[in-house]
């Protein structure tokens, strides 16, 4: 169920669970572009995540501090100026120190320059105790440096509405504000072994103190109306779910500061012109985020769909390995990161797992001597292992499930993140769907470079099944659109719906699917994937009894 949405363009709002962007055209002057960036994990008031948490209760975070050294490294390899007093991270990103630092940018700047904010860390609620009391639901949304303690209220906090003065009083400038903290999620599902970046409800906050903030004597902005210099990107336009962290490439992060690293490095340039604009990256966050929280996160750029540039990207994009924030000389371990909760399930191979406490792929709870609950790392219930082979709808061991989440680890990056690239949606069901009801989806592709269309689903088991098209048709889309339906069959759990829109039947992956329907999912389909002059999507499908 998705959350109601305010209207996000009336002001900056959501800041705590939001990420907002103002991007500037290039100009004949050629405006610099300035950065400041902030993460923080380590927070002075709260313990490191414990292993079993306590409603409502705060932690330490793991990766909001290597969401600022992965944005600041994309930054500074796009140009961007970024020196080090104003990357701010644990200790260093306190209130204080971050308006310090944004005066300090100010100072620097000319007008038409472009101030690239983000922050990485926790977001909460408060009480609104100030006008303007705007909040449909009485409360103001707040980050928290690292020096917020609920102790003592009005510290180390700044609210959406001292964020909106602070942006409407430099006018002469574009802003990118990007803030990667909680409650930006999108579907509201069961709740997996996370680490999320939510901090609280505080109803005892004492009022914030605008005057603190530097924001001069003459503004008189309406915090209902826009700042014509200020543009979005909400990760949800829900103020009511939260944003847990994840392990991408050996490290957590957040998931849309990892992706907008991989913009400003290039890789959302779709039409390889050397400039990112809004409407490249409004597509290229949807699907990425989107894909690789498994629908759990869906960013939103308002407003969106125009060629406004955001930066001129970097001559060379980044790979995995040159986004990790701390380099070093070790080898990224690239085995599948899962969790253990008490005996070990049969099948999980060393050589190609490792155990780890947070931002596990897969999770393996033991409920009896012989079955296991699993769960993907969104938290998201897959399937049950029954090692009695008591159900034929079950897998016996953990094998199959680490080569389905290994194939769609390698599956993911190769969803198109392009405008007019093909798209799958669910008709009905709302994403959850019981056994035997008929599903309806549809399908839009481009019709005229990639007409051919093949449709296959990795089951909850790892057990690939093709859907479309039928044996020995050609699978030719008229129009670019497909409505079909089909029956719910087992086995249930999440299921991963691929389509491949090719320009010409694709009879090497019609061949390895072919081979595999039935069965479990093999690197094989993976490189003949690879190999393919197609499009990919995908689509994920929530089944029960």
């Amino acid at each position: 169920m998705r959350g109601a949405s305010k209207s996000p363009l009336t002001r900056i709002r959501s800041i705590a669970f939001a990420a907002g962007l103002v991007l500037a055209e290039a100009s004949a002057l050629q405006a610099a572009t300035l950065g400041l960036v902030v993460g923080v994990s380590d927070y002075a008031a709260y313990e490191p995540f414990g292993t079993i948490s306590e409603p409502g209760q705060a932690y330490d975070l793991q990766g909001a501090a290597n969401d600022a050294r992965l944005i600041a490294a994309a930054m500074r390899r796009a140009g961007i100026d970024l020196p080090d007093a104003r990357l701010l991270l644990d200790e260093g990103a306190t209130q204080a120190g971050f308006l310090a630092a944004w005066q300090g940018m100010l100072l620097q700047a000319a007008p038409g320059d472009t101030l690239v904010v983000t922050f990485a860390g926790h977001g909460a609620q408060e009480t609104e105790r100030a006008p303007p009391f705007d909040e449909r639901d009485k409360r103001d949304e707040t980050i928290m440096f690292h020096d917020f303690d609920p102790q003592r209220p009005g510290t180390g906090r700044l609210t959406d509405d001292a964020l909106y003065a602070l942006f409407a009083a430099s006018p002469q400038f574009d802003i990118v504000w990007l803030s990667d903290s909680c409650h930006s999620g999108g579907l509201t599902r069961s709740a997996g072994r996370t680490l999320s970046r939510f901090a609280g409800l505080f109803d005892g906050l004492a009022a914030p103190e605008l005057a603190e903030v530097p924001v001069g004597p003459d503004v008189n902005a309406d915090p209902d109306q826009p700042l014509p210099h200020v543009t979005q990107i909400l990760a949800s336009a829900s103020e009511e779910l939260t944003v847990d962290e994840i392990e991408i490439d050996g490290a957590m992060h957040g998931a849309l500061s990892w992706y907008f690293a991989k913009a400003l490095s290039g890789e959302a340039d779709a039409d390889g012109d050397g400039r990112t604009t809004r409407a490249e990256l409004s597509v290229f966050l949807d699907v990425r985020v989107f894909t690789h929280m498994n629908q759990t996160q869906q960013p939103r750029i308002l407003p969106q769909g125009d060629n406004k540039i955001l930066v001129e990207t970097a001559a060379l994009p980044l790979s995995g390995a040159a986004l990790q924030p701390d380099p070093s000389s070790e080898k990224i371990d690239t085995r599948l990161p899962v969790s253990v909760i008490g005996a070990p399930p049969p099948g999980l191979d060393p050589d190609r797992v490792r155990q780890v406490a947070l931002g596990a792929a897969l999770s393996f709870e033991a409920q009896t001597p012989d079955r296991w609950m699993v769960k993907n790392r969104t938290g998201d219930l897959i399937t049950f292992i029954d090692r009695a082979g008591g159900s034929e709808d079950l897998p016996v061991s953990a094998a199959p499930l680490v080569a389905r989440a290994e194939a769609l680890d390698r599956i993911r990056p190769m969803v198109a993140a392009t405008a007019g690239a093909p798209r799958l949606s669910l008709q009905n069901g709302q994403g959850y769907l019981r056994m035997g009801q008929e599903a309806a989806f549809l399908y839009e592709g481009p019709e005229e470079d990639l007409p051919y269309l093949t449709l296959f689903n990795i089951a909850a088991t790892g057990a690939v099944q093709v859907v479309y098209p039928p044996a020995h048709a050609s699978g030719l889309i008229s129009g670019g659109r497909f409505s079909f339906r089909s029956p719910v069959i087992p086995p249930p759990g999440v299921d991963q719906l691929v389509a491949a829109a090719c320009p010409t039947p694709p009879r090497d992956l019609r061949a390895v699917l072919e081979a595999l329907d039935g069965r479990t999912v093999t690197a094989d389909l993976i490189e003949v994937m690879a190999a393919a002059p197609c499009q990919f999507t995908m689509l994920g499908l929530y089944t029960t009894q």
